[in-house]
């Protein structure tokens, strides 16, 4: 059960949102590509498991990071010891940073081991999780920000003509919002994420704004992600629910957010926050201090298919959250392609699918 290799595989697959030009560029130029950033753990006797680190942009800089840092020290250890690995591989770089690229690598080696644990006991993750309370996982529609009110119209229509009774905008401007909740009108309940963009000030004034459009959450309305102080101030004015958590690297920042009286739905993201093990203990937590449980999934790789687990696992499960692009090709082939607002539970062992090796073999970056 020793592992003898460990190393990651970048892909980057394109994608179209139904919307004209690229929706993002995470720091750099619009993109119109998606990054799975993996990780490949192999055991002596051959078994292989997969997990994913968030990245975007082809981030060859991210790949090296964890291939240079975090890979070498799983490498000889038991792969059954999954919270000892992941507890030495943090302990040792957590000069490196709690929250960012060390904990993407660490969440992506936790990730792995999970797979490879439900592989060698012949079992889907969601039973070693304790059982699945549903076959399948219901599903929003995360949209990308397009910009316009006749844009985002479009996309919510089209996402609700495909299914979905569940959307997720990212727009910031108070009129477009307002376009695409009329578009949704009765179909379908909107949430809000921002991504950050905003002073308490401005986030306060946003607030009132939207009040009385029916939001079933607003997402990370204030700059930093870590101001709490400032997250309490917009729940505290009382018109919509709070949520947060895809920048927070463990357990301990939503304890922090709890007790600020910052948060009314936690999501963890499970390539940024630690992996399916500190997700768990996430999860428990909110069940404790009366927190949604919701985890945060802008993924398309294995932390796609480890958090359709996590979710399932949970006795009233979440909404499960889904980027809505259109891939050139995917990862999973059917496996992850949204029906009627629904994903299925893979039921095979460990993560229950595996990545194509044909669509890594034709996107593969580095």
């Amino acid at each position: 059960m020793r592992i003898v290799k460990a190393e990651s595989v970048l892909v980057s697959v394109p994608f179209e949102t139904g919307g004209g030009l690229p929706p993002w560029g995470w720091g750099g130029a619009p993109a119109d590509t998606f990054d799975m950033l993996m990780v490949r753990l192999e055991t002596e006797d051959g078994l292989v498991g997969w997990g994913e680190a968030f990245s975007r942009m082809s981030d060859v800089a991210l790949k090296q990071l964890i291939d240079t840092r975090v890979l070498p020290l799983v490498v000889g250890r038991d792969a059954r010891q999954i919270v000892r690995i992941k507890h030495d591989v943090e302990f040792n770089l957590h000069n490196f940073g709690r929250v960012g690229s060390i904990m993407y690598g660490v969440s992506a080696v936790d990730i792995a081991l999970w797979d490879l644990a439900g592989k060698r006991a012949g079992q889907p993750l969601v039973d070693l999780l304790g059982g699945a309370s549903a076959q399948e996982v219901e599903v929003y529609a995360s949209l990308v920000r397009y910009g316009t009110e006749e844009a985002v119209a479009r996309a919510v229509r089209r996402a609700i003509d495909r299914g979905y009774r569940w959307i997720k905008l990212h727009e910031v401007a108070v009129p477009v919002i307002e376009a695409a909740c009329e578009a949704a009108a009765d179909d379908a309940l909107v949430m809000l994420d921002t991504n950050c963009p905003w002073s308490v000030e401005e986030a306060l004034v946003i607030d009132a704004a939207l009040d009385g459009l029916g939001l079933h959450w607003f997402e990370e309305p204030v700059w930093p992600p870590e101001n709490y102080a400032g997250l309490a101030a917009i729940r505290a004015t009382g018109r919509h629910r709070i949520a947060a958590g895809e920048n927070a690297g463990s357990l301990f920042d939503f304890v922090a957010m709890h007790h600020a009286g910052a948060i009314d739905i936690a999501q963890p993201d499970v390539a940024k926050t630690g992996g399916v093990t500190e997700l768990l203990k996430i999860a428990r937590f909110c069940e404790a201090h009366g927190l949604t449980y919701s985890p945060h999934c802008a993924l398309f790789g294995p932390g796609q298919v480890a958090t359709i687990h996590l979710t399932a696992a949970e006795v009233r499960p979440p909404l499960f959250e889904r980027l809505y692009l259109d891939f050139e090709a995917e990862l999973y082939g059917d496996a992850a392609v949204v029906r009627d607002g629904r994903l299925r539970v893979p039921a095979g062992p460990g993560l229950g699918v595996d990545p194509d090796p044909a669509v890594i073999d034709r996107y593969r970056v580095a």
